[in-house]
């Protein structure tokens, strides 16, 4: 199944990748269609987490999670303000920042490659956001190479994810 939502996503980023390769585009169109490509990154995220892989989740965040009796692998963003008012205490982490995802979707030469992108690079966690600050503070908010040096430098260590049958 995951297979074939990727692919669904796969086919309308590589049409924009193309796109972009046309001389004729204004700066403008460049930037527009960029945007849309980082839109539908997240939005196959939200279709995918957590019905179809469930989120990583931190071993402290989980903790917390089970404090006020919380299941963090089957929330998302949109209802977190339901659990966590204000946003306060938990952060939905994309574990390979967007733009990294990005960059390497524009670099795919097939809807095949991009899928193997979305599928090894789109990942989710949830942490707490005083993990959030640490990755920030070593200087991996939008720099992540590896994800997991990164994380494991922060001091987050992550129960992870799983597909869901």
């Amino acid at each position: 199944m995951i297979d074939q939502l990727l692919q669904l996503f796969a086919r309308a980023i590589l049409a924009k990748v193309n796109a972009l390769a046309s001389r004729e585009l204004k700066p403008n169109q460049r930037k527009r269609l960029r945007k849309s490509i980082a839109d539908d990154i997240r939005t196959c995220g939200g279709l995918i987490f957590p019905d179809v892989v469930k989120p990583a989740v931190s071993k402290a965040a989980q903790l917390e999670a089970d404090r006020i009796g919380v299941s963090l692998c089957e929330k998302t963003w949109h209802n977190q303000a339901a659990f966590d008012p204000g946003r306060k205490v938990f952060h939905l982490e994309h574990m390979y920042p967007i733009s990294a995802i990005q960059e390497e979707c524009e670099q795919a030469e097939s809807e095949e490659a991009i899928v193997q992108v979305l599928k090894t690079r789109l990942r989710v966690a949830w942490i707490l956001k005083r993990e959030d600050k640490e990755l920030t503070r070593l200087g991996y908010r939008s720099n992540r190479p590896d994800p997991t040096v990164a994380y494991c430098e922060a001091g987050i260590d992550l129960v992870e994810s799983a597909t869901v049958e």
